[in-house]
């Protein structure tokens, strides 16, 4: 089966590269409500314009 994201949608791999981490921890933070995702299936999805507003905010915080 095949799983159709649109352009806005980004999934756990794609995540894990913006951030510099594995996609099992991107799954585990998203699990923990730390990252905003939402599951389809058994997959998690992203939307990339609140991903990207998430890593600029976290990034701000840790400065």
């Amino acid at each position: 089966m095949k799983i159709v994201k649109s352009e806005r949608e980004i999934d756990s791999v794609e995540v894990a590269k913006l951030l510099d981490t594995s996609p099992d921890n991107v799954n585990y933070m998203a699990r923990k409500g730390i990252l905003p995702g939402y599951k389809v299936s058994k997959f998690w999805r992203f939307n990339r314009r609140t991903i990207t507003r998430w890593i600029r905010e976290n990034q701000l915080a840790e400065a």
